[in-house]
């Protein structure tokens, strides 16, 4: 009759391993689920160009001017409304305004070849057409660029280290 009262639970050796084990899974779980840095650069910088070919569509659509313009929180989709006027597109679910992540930053935009520091503004025309543009995404020092040229097309790259060519 003692064996059985004995065999009945577990012992608190047994009980600390399975604990542990949980313990690790979960750390390792939690490692992983949390995207690397890269990563979430890469994502914001692939969005920018997603939206903005979207809202290239947009304007050859409608016919219309769209813009995006920078700030230094995110970036603002606007169109040029009758009275000669850029209106931002707050209430579209695509193209309204963008925060960017924590930590992630524009850290260069160039238009046409020449830096932009305040506000820059880059213009989608109803033909498809845009000007050559680099918008480079940093965190700490990982970059990656969107960049468009004048035929349209818009991709996504890891940005060149500041001084190389």
């Amino acid at each position: 009759m003692s064996n059985l009262q004995r065999s009945r639970g577990f012992t608190l050796i047994e009980l600390m391993v399975v604990i542990l084990i949980i313990v690790i899974v979960l750390g390792l779980v939690g490692v992983n689920l949390e995207p690397d840095r890269e990563t979430v650069v890469r994502d914001e910088a692939r969005r920018m160009a997603l939206l903005l070919r979207t809202a290239q569509q947009e304007a050859i659509l409608q016919g219309k001017i769209l813009a995006m313009e920078i700030t230094p929180e995110g970036y603002v989709f606007l169109m040029l409304d009758d009275n000669s006027e850029f209106r931002s597109l707050s209430r579209d679910e695509i193209l309204r305004p963008r925060d960017l992540p924590r930590d992630i930053i524009i850290s260069s935009v160039n238009i046409e070849g020449r830096p932009v520091t305040e506000k820059p503004r880059l213009i989608l025309l109803p033909t498809g057409e845009l000007p050559e543009f680099t918008i480079v995404f940093s965190f700490g020092d990982i970059h990656w660029q969107v960049q468009g040229v004048f035929s349209g097309e818009i991709n996504v790259a890891v940005a060149p280290l500041p001084g190389s060519a």
